[in-house]
Formats: structure tokens, C-alpha cells, sequence
């Protein structure tokens, strides 16, 4: 092969790698068709169902090697780069402001905009994937918790709080009661709070 074609071969390739990485988009966590699917039965089981099937979730995640992070990655911001992504709100990239579990219900818990009701659907979804995270996470503790007497029941009291805060978001949003948005995302921001503490 003579160098001139070599070197075309080479420039294609560096072309084709740089091509590559301009569309890199980043992944979500591997616990997410877990939860999501999870986060399907929201609206049908009660928590004791719920709960059970987060057990058995859990159990699949742990024999794959994967963590709690791995399950609390879903409500980073979405984002388009490499790394993990958060599973975001809503279908489309960048249509509810933040785009991001933790931070839109925190935005939620400090005010409400009537635009919001506009967005109830994916708002509704947001809050079944955060009730589906803590029927998983309860059964997750991590070894912090583990060490401390009485850690293992308040994790599990905090993670009730969280399925329970979602469902009133759930509520709340189907009522379009602007009030009661708020304080079941203040719940659902205060229960955050308190696990992470």
C-alpha cells in the first residue's frame, strides 16, 4: 500500500473518530428500565405491592454490581455530553426548565407557575418515577445507615415518606390545585433532604 493511501486511510479514521464524538450522547443509569417499569405500576399497587416488587428490583440490581448511586443518578439533570445522564423530565430534552428529578421538584417545592399545570402529565410521571425509586431504594441502604443503631428504620421510615410525598404530588397535579403542589413537593424535597443527610 503506498503512503498516500495509508494517509487517506489515517485521515478517515481520525475523521470518522471525531465524526463519532460529536454525537456521543450520555446514557442513562442501567437501573433505568427498572424503575421506569416500576414506575408503570405506580398508579395500580399500594405500597406493600410496590415495596415488594422494589425488593425484587433491588436484588437484580445488587447481582449486577450496580448501587444506590447507580439508582439516584435517574434524578440528575439529563444532559447530552458522555457520562450518565439523569432520566429528566418530560420526553423532549429541555422542555420543562430544569430539566432534572431532583431539581425540578425542587423548583416545584419554592414555587408553583400556573405554566406547570401545562406540563402535569410529565410532572405526574416525574412523581411516579420518584415513588418507584423509594419502593427500590428502601431495600438499598447504604453502609452508612448500616452503622448507625436505628439507621436501617428511619431509611426505610424516609423512604416511605418519599413514595407517599410522590403520590400526593400525583394528586395534587390531577386537582391542578397550585397550593398543594408545593407542599407535596416540599415533602418530596424534604424527604430528599433527609435520606442525604
Amino acid at each position: 500500500m503506498s503512503k498516500q493511501c495509508v494517509m487517506v486511510v489515517g485521515i478517515g479514521l481520525v475523521l470518522m473518530t471525531g465524526v463519532g464524538m460529536l454525537v456521543v450522547r450520555a446514557d442513562e443509569s442501567p437501573a433505568a428500565p427498572d424503575v421506569k417499569k416500576l414506575a408503570d405500576q405506580v398508579g395500580k399497587k399500594d405500597w406493600a405491592a410496590l415495596s415488594r416488587e422494589g425488593q425484587t428490583i433491588a436484588k437484580k440490581l445488587d447481582e449486577q454490581k450496580l448501587e444506590l448511586l447507580d439508582v439516584m443518578y435517574l434524578f440528575r439533570f439529563r444532559k447530552k455530553g458522555p457520562g450518565v445522564s439523569g432520566i429528566g423530565v418530560g420526553e423532549t430534552p429541555g422542555a420543562i426548565v430544569p430539566d432534572g428529578i431532583e431539581a425540578k421538584t425542587l423548583k416545584l417545592s419554592k414555587v408553583v407557575q400556573p405554566a406547570d399545570l401545562d406540563k402535569a402529565a410529565d410532572l405526574k410521571r416525574m412523581a411516579e418515577i420518584s415513588a418507584a425509586v423509594a419502593a427500590i431504594t428502601i431495600h438499598m441502604p447504604n453502609d452508612n445507615v448500616k452503622q448507625v443503631p436505628g439507621g436501617i428504620k428511619k431509611w426505610q421510615r424516609i423512604s416511605r415518606e418519599m413514595h407517599d410525598a410522590s403520590k400526593d404530588l400525583i394528586k395534587a397535579l390531577d386537582a391542578k390545585n397550585l397550593v398543594q403542589i408545593k407542599t407535596a413537593a416540599t415533602k418530596l424535597q424534604n424527604s430528599c433532604t433527609r435520606c442525604h443527610r
